[in-house]
């Protein structure tokens, strides 16, 4: 049995004396000092790794190299994403629509080609919500032709006032869901927000007598849609008296033991000719020399009949197209013929088949990748996938042999059946002459891989292999051109060409390669089938990925017109950091570009203000920087492209005032004054050469002086340049006289 001693047996300490710590505990405080100034260190050491960041992001915005170099990639992919699927600008829709029964375009306010000349881009809105242009619906209105079932879908949705259209592409689906509103819905027609649950619309969506459209809905929703929620949307459709027409893909798995009443699966075809005959009517209704009774010709009689069921609506709508060209005696008969009789399939199988050699078969399919781009970067790809196919076929380096002077380009081009061209090319120089490839029949590119996919799997793979080495190429044309290639491919096999290619391009460290994964995603993004998962993909990215996948996903966004604005806005919120800012700023420039500016400026203005995190104010005023120095705008009255922002501002008072915010706040951070300051500059330098700038740029400089409360100080940089012996001097001394008046007028 043990006792406690007793409580006075320690002496307590004198007040004034001091405690002596143990070894013990001196050894913890050590430690805690040592990892409290390591902690502290690597706070400063990730602090100044952000600043970093930031300033390189900065300086990377500031680079007109960097501008150029965006604007071409961004032209690289739309024109790789021409020559290999035939999409227009507006991506599948943009070409064709979605239609058998429509030869035109469904698409609702896509608006040009929004790219310009030097790397700059041009605007271009674009809206992906919202009400249907007349012109559209009249245009199907004229030119429709009504397959066998259109009279039980009309009859189906009167009756129940929601119609769900279940089924694949190129069904003529969104087509017929137009003219099926338009009919009934004598009062508009406006396509509904996809990104925005279906469950969730409300009176307060709608107008009355008005059709509505929802282009897609995707598997989540789908799988929680029940009898109530459709007999929800069927009570609020006939109280505001309004139609909607549901479109759900295919692959999309609905449950039709609870909504089978208001799913329709098949609503027949429809033959080519009767479509070709209305389509031909209408086009040369106002032409007074061209040949109305075309389609009457035996030889094009030969060709609509051999035309089969699987001809891509794509196809369809280019043959509805050479045909006028041929009425109006602007194309050769011959060439129609050629393109798309029955032998012409054959005979290209046979010529893929029987090509000379494995260098010549190289050469073809890299023909395919880089249609219509230089000799030099065909021929290079070409000995690249060459010698891979080598060392496979001759495993022994030392049997492996090449003669140099073996065939000339002019065979090599002769048996690819393509032909060579003189063109220029955008460099960093300016525009340079050069000599370019390409197929003479421009379907080659896309039926050389499909047929690679279909009878050629072990060298599909190879193939595979180069273009994922090529993705990290320096070249912006073959990165494009690369990913393109391989998001085509990915149609057919997502998951495994997702995870071979895509994903681990994506998450690199490289930029260029992560460029190359937002080329890929460009074309499974706008295939209805994929495009929910690839949102899905660049959700989860930019939520929860590394600083590498933010960064691409973030890019993609930017310019995948599938995601709405207020989603694709959303979701790059999640993404901004310091350290993706650029990538974050340089989609948000695209979504600009194809989406309503007021949208993304209103969110910029959100972002940068005062109470926000830090990052996301950064990236804010980062993006402000980026779409200064990238945008032009193209303006009839001026000789010379406006900067997007000052044209804005010149034309839209709600977008002056987002303007003024934003550049005052840049003007009132310390870390963005410079480059604010550069910007000025350079638009007063733009202003000397087109007098119709000076006047607008002085008054919106005199704004925002007067909105930041820096007046004085944006004065005294225009008399600096104004005295200054090199730089803008006389353009300043416009805008200063300009903005003097401005002032004392005020």
């Amino acid at each position: 049995m043990t006792t406690e001693p007793p409580e006075d047996k320690e002496p307590e300490p004198a007040e004034d004396a001091e405690a002596k710590p143990s070894p013990e505990d001196s050894q913890q405080e050590k430690t805690a000092d040592k990892d409290k100034k390591t902690d502290e260190k690597s706070e400063k050491d990730e602090e100044k790794e952000e600043e970093d960041d930031i300033r390189a992001a900065q300086d990377k915005a500031a680079d007109p190299e960097s501008a150029q170099s965006w604007g071409r990639f961004s032209d690289q992919v739309d024109a790789a994403v021409r020559s290999l699927l035939g999409w227009g600008a507006g991506g599948l829709a943009g070409s064709f629509g979605t239609a058998n029964f429509f030869l035109g375009d469904t698409s609702v306010g896509q608006v040009g080609d929004r790219h310009g000349a030097a790397g700059y881009h041009d605007v271009d809105l674009r809206l992906r919500s919202g009400e249907v242009p007349g012109s559209v619906l009249e245009r199907i209105e004229q030119s429709y032709v009504e397959p066998d079932g259109y009279a039980e879908l009309r009859y189906r949705l009167e009756h129940r006032q929601l119609l769900i259209i279940h089924a694949k592409k190129g069904t003529g689906r969104t087509t017929t869901a137009l003219r099926l509103l338009n009919e009934t819905c004598r009062a508009g027609v406006s396509k509904l927000d996809p990104d925005r649950p279906l469950k969730e619309l409300t009176t307060q969506h709608l107008e009355p007598a008005h059709g509505y459209l929802l282009e897609s809905l995707d598997p989540r929703q789908a799988a929680e849609f029940r009898t109530f929620h459709a007999e929800q949307l069927e009570r609020m459709m006939r109280e505001q008296g309004c139609m909607l027409v549901v479109i759900v893909d295919e692959s999309v798995r609905l449950i039709e033991s609870e909504i089978g009443d208001f799913v329709v699966t098949d609503f027949g075809r429809i033959q080519p000719k009767p479509l070709l005959e209305r389509y031909l009517a209408w086009e040369l209704a106002d032409s007074a020399t061209a040949d109305r009774e075309l389609l009457a010709r035996p030889e094009v009689r030969e060709i609509v009949e051999q035309l089969g069921e699987e001809l891509p609506p794509r196809e369809l709508a280019r043959l509805g197209r050479l045909l006028i060209d041929v009425a109006n005696d602007r194309l050769d008969l011959a060439y129609v013929r050629d393109r798309y009789s029955h032998a012409s399939s054959v005979d290209f199988s046979r010529w893929f088949d029987a090509l000379a050699d494995t260098d010549q078969r190289a050469f073809v399919i890299a023909l395919a990748i880089f249609n219509d781009e230089s000799v030099q970067t065909v021929s290079a790809a070409a000995r690249l996938l060459a010698n891979r196919f080598q060392r496979l076929e001759v495993p022994r380096r030392e049997d492996r042999a090449r003669r140099v002077f073996a065939t000339q380009l002019s065979q090599r081009v002769e048996a690819a059946r393509a032909e060579l061209v003189d063109s220029t090319q955008d460099t960093n120089h300016g525009q340079v002459q050069v000599r370019k490839l390409r197929f003479r029949d421009e379907r080659f590119p896309a039926r050389v891989l499909d047929w690679l996919r279909l009878q050629y799997t072990d060298a599909l793979d190879v193939v595979l292999d180069w273009l994922f080495d090529l993705g990290g190429d320096d070249e912006h044309e073959v990165r494009a051109r690369v990913g393109v290639a391989v998001g085509a491919l990915s149609q057919y096999d997502f998951t495994y060409v997702f995870n071979r290619m895509i994903f681990r391009w994506a998450g690199s460290g490289i930029a260029d390669e992560r460029r190359a994964a937002v080329a890929a995603l460009r074309v499974p993004g706008q295939l209805p089938e994929l495009e929910h998962v690839v949102t899905k993909v660049l959700k989860h990215w930019a939520e929860r990925g590394t600083p590498a996948l933010r960064a691409t996903a973030a890019e993609a966004l930017g310019s995948m017109p599938t995601i709405s604005t207020r989603q694709a806005l959303i979701v790059m919120r999640k993404a901004a950091t310091r350290a993706t800012a650029y990538s974050v700023g340089v989609g948000l420039n695209d979504l600009f570009l194809r989406a309503d500016p007021g949208q993304v400026l209103e969110a910029l203005v959100r972002w940068s203000d005062d109470g926000r995190a830090p990052d996301r104010r950064d990236t804010a005023l980062l993006t402000v920087l980026i779409m200064s120095r990238y945008v032009r705008v193209r303006v009839e009255t001026s000789s010379e492209r406006w900067p997007v922002l000052l044209w804005l501002a010149d034309q839209d008072e709600d977008r002056r005032t987002q303007i003024l915010v934003l550049f005052s706040r840049m003007l009132q951070t310390a870390d963005f004054l410079r480059d604010t300051n550069q910007v000025f500059k350079d638009w007063v330098r733009i202003s000397g050469k087109d007098d119709t700038i000076a006047e607008p740029l002085a008054r919106l400089l005199h704004d925002i002086g007067r909105h930041s409360g820096d007046l004085a100080g944006i004065r005294y940089d225009l008399e600096q340049w104004a005295g200054a012996r090199q730089g803008p001097t006389a353009a300043a001394r416009t805008v200063l006289r300009l903005f003097d008046e401005k002032e004392e007028n005020s």
